[in-house]
C-alpha cells in the first residue's frame, strides 16, 4: 500500500502543467551598462564623452560613484558623522554634522537619501537602546 502523503504529493505534481498559465517571453531593452571612462576605444574622446571638460569635480568623483554604485556622497557624509562621533564621544557634534549635509545629499541623490537617513536614524536609536540596556542593567547583577 503507497503511503497517502506520496499520493498527494503525485497528484499534486501531475496537475501543476494543467493547472498554471503559460509563460510568454517578452522582449526587454537593456541600455548600454559600460560606464564612459571604460570605454578604452575611446582614446581621447572619452574626456568629451564623460562630460570631463565642463564638470571637473564630477570626472573627479566619476570612478568613486561607479564603485559605490553612486552612494559615494552618502557614504562620505556617514563616515564625518562616524568620525566626529568617535574623535568627541558627544551626540550633539554627529547630529549638527549630519544636519549640515542634509541639503547637499538631499539635492544630490534624493531618494537615496531617505532610506540612508532611516538607515542611520535606526543605527543611532539601535546604539542608544544598546548603551541604555548595558549601563543600566549592570548595577543589578
Amino acid at each position: 500500500m503507497m503511503n497517502p502523503t506520496l499520493l498527494v504529493l503525485l497528484f499534486g505534481f501531475a496537475i501543476i502543467p494543467f493547472t498554471t498559465p503559460s509563460a510568454f517571453a517578452q522582449t526587454i531593452q537593456v541600455n548600454q551598462t559600460t560606464p564612459c571612462f571604460l570605454n578604452y576605444t575611446a582614446g581621447i574622446h572619452v574626456w568629451d564623452n564623460c562630460g570631463m571638460d565642463e564638470d571637473y569635480l564630477k570626472a573627479a568623483l566619476i570612478g568613486f560613484e561607479w564603485v559605490t554604485g553612486g552612494y559615494f556622497s552618502l557614504i562620505l557624509a556617514g563616515l564625518f558623522v562616524l568620525f566626529t562621533y568617535i574623535k568627541y564621544h558627544k551626540a550633539i557634534y554627529p547630529i549638527i554634522v549630519g544636519v549640515s549635509f542634509i541639503p547637499l545629499s538631499v539635492f544630490l541623490v534624493p531618494d537615496q537619501w531617505w532610506m540612508f537617513a532611516l538607515a542611520m536614524a535606526a543605527l543611532g536609536l539601535f546604539a542608544g537602546m544598546l548603551k541604555a540596556v548595558k549601563n543600566h542593567t549592570s548595577d543589578f547583577s
